[in-house]
């Protein structure tokens, strides 16, 4: 059995999942060994009948968040999925992993892990009797066995704080989270007007922006001004030093055309509304991001999806006297050398889906309170 030796416990800990907890065997029983270890609490030949003083080992810490989310997220659509999943015993054998440390070693996971991580929530999905589907792995049972004891050790160890996670998250949420330096205006009329960036970053123009990648997702176009991919919190282009560096698509309908590898978007309104700047544009390659209450096969499920760099290949205009409306349809087509599209259809994921769901309940109980039960149906 391979084993990973490492300089310190944080560089182990940060080793892939694989490597770290292998499936040949119980992954319980593989647990990252360190240089500084103390020595192993299983007796050896020479020393049995012995009764040595139980060492306690040090809290387990210093895990990669993004990589055990990334890992959570999987396996919790593939149960919401009903699909099988390749990462199904890597996961589980982490769970077993984790049982151990809780049973025997007391090394064991931080709070603020599980709740960053929302552990929790993959162990209530694995005992959700409604994701028991026909297709899960034959060992589902005794999985489900394994989580409903974990959460029993959690339980037992933190209390009224594992208890009220979710409660934590919420209260996180405009502080911390995903709606940090973003205000909301309950008496807004205008739901474009409802949420606005405290001070957005300055906007970062195509060939600068490193951090912001496609797939990235937030709760709002606000939060997306916050972190400078847009100039505003309105569906409108955003010009930058050299034209237009982002387009957000929140509304209208969107179709492929299969024969020419492009998308077609139309938008009808005011003439304001059409985006008449853009005539100019034709040629030019700006950032597209996408709204769940766009018509298109791409929309996300919720939120705003940045989904990449795309190229105006057309731009039409016209007027319908009978519906006194102005109407537009752009010609799109993706940038080659990114992210495929396919590859983030998927997002939001679980975890951000958890997200949305307290922002939900944010808003809507913020409106509740300035506006009463009607606004809020209204």
């Amino acid at each position: 059995m391979p084993v990973i030796r490492s300089g310190s416990t944080r560089d182990i800990y940060k080793a892939p999942f694989r490597e770290r907890w292998s499936q040949g065997e119980d992954p319980g029983d593989f647990m990252p060994p360190h240089q500084d270890e103390e020595p192993s609490h299983e007796p050896s030949e020479s020393s049995k009948g012995k009764q040595p003083e139980p060492q306690r080992l040090p809290s387990r810490a210093g895990y990669d968040t993004a990589v055990l989310l990334d890992l959570c997220d999987t396996i919790r659509s593939s149960l919401h999925e009903g699909r099988p999943e390749d990462r199904w015993e890597e996961a589980m054998g982490f769970l077993a992993a984790l049982l151990r440390d809780e049973e025997h070693y007391n090394r064991a996971i931080e709070f603020e892990t599980i709740r960053d991580t929302h552990l929790d929530k993959l162990i209530s999905d694995l005992m959700d009797p409604k994701y028991r589907h026909p297709r899960v792995p034959i060992r589902f049972s005794k999985d489900v066995e394994r989580a409903e004891t974990l959460e029993r050790k959690w339980v037992e160890r933190f209390r009224g704080p594992y208890f009220n996670m979710e409660q934590n998250r919420y209260r996180d949420l405009p502080k911390t989270g995903r709606l940090r330096d973003v205000a909301l205006n309950p008496n807004a009329d205008n739901s474009e007007e409802r949420w606005q960036a405290k001070e957005g970053k300055t906007l970062s123009e195509l060939e600068g922006n490193l951090e912001i990648e496609p797939g990235h997702w937030w709760l709002n176009l606000a939060c997306a001004h916050r972190d400078g991919i847009v100039g505003s919190a309105r569906e409108k282009p955003t010009k930058g030093k050299y034209g237009v560096a982002a387009l957000p698509l929140l509304t209208g309908q969107e179709k492929i055309d299969e024969g020419e590898g492009t998308l077609k978007y139309v938008r009808q309104g005011r003439i304001t509304d059409i985006h008449v700047s853009l005539i100019s544009q034709v040629g030019a390659t700006f950032r597209i991001l996408r709204g769940h209450h766009l018509r298109s096969p791409y929309a996300p499920k919720v939120g705003i999806r940045y989904d990449g760099l795309y190229t105006i290949r057309r731009y039409s205009q016209w007027f319908n006297e009978v519906s006194d409306r102005h109407h537009m349809m752009l010609t799109l087509e993706r940038v080659e050398d990114q992210k495929p599209i396919e590859d983030i259809l998927h997002i939001p994921r679980p975890s951000e889906m958890d997200d949305w769901e307290l922002y939900e309940k944010y808003e809507g109980e913020a409106i509740k309170k300035h506006k009463g039960n009607k606004a809020l149906l209204d």
